[in-house]
């Protein structure tokens, strides 16, 4: 029954990740930026299911939460304030879609090609490996949302709030850009 389970849990990986992928195929071809919001919306949604059949709850919640809920409503919400039908270089966001699937491809497999063994070495015997101090009465197995926000919030802070400024930044600059369009 635990071996049905796990290979049960490989294909949902296999198939999410599938969609993803197509969900990301469509995101850069796409010819409408609103539909590219949409597609990133899919592929974030099927990394959410990766993580759940994966059996990592607090990851896919907080992936749906975060990006599926959050970045995708910022992104609209850009789109909507910056209208670049009014734009002259319209013409240059239309040409992604002839090279970007192209430039993925041969990117992808050169990142495998050279950084496989460096970056995915052998894999970890436990899901999150805590300093000792940090991990000081967890059990890091049984308590899996606790560790990864002790790990978060301890030595990980310093590029979550770098992300969080980036993500201020895009969304002022939009509201610049939109302003001096209709001045």
């Amino acid at each position: 029954m635990e071996h049905l389970l796990e290979t049960i849990g490989r294909n949902m990986f296999a198939i999410f990740g599938v969609m993803a992928l197509c969900g990301a195929a469509f995101m850069v071809a796409s010819k409408s930026a609103v539909h590219s919001v949409l597609g990133f919306l899919f592929a974030m949604l099927c990394v959410a299911g990766c993580f759940l059949s994966l059996e990592a709850e607090f990851l896919g919640m907080a992936q749906i939460l975060v990006y599926a809920g959050g970045i995708v409503v910022l992104f609209l919400f850009v789109v909507m304030l910056v209208e670049l039908s009014k734009f002259k270089e319209k013409s240059v966001f239309q040409l992604q879609s002839r090279y970007a699937v192209v430039a993925v491809l041969l990117g992808a497999a050169a990142f495998v090609a050279i950084f496989r063994n460096l970056i995915f070495g052998t894999p970890s015997t436990e899901a999150l490996v805590l300093r000792p101090e940090l991990a000081n009465g967890l059990n890091v197995a049984q308590q899996n949302a606790q560790a990864v926000s002790r790990g978060l919030f301890a030595d990980y802070l310093l590029p979550f709030e770098i992300l969080s400024v980036i993500l201020l930044v895009a969304l002022v600059g939009a509201v610049v850009l939109a302003k001096t369009e209709r001045v």
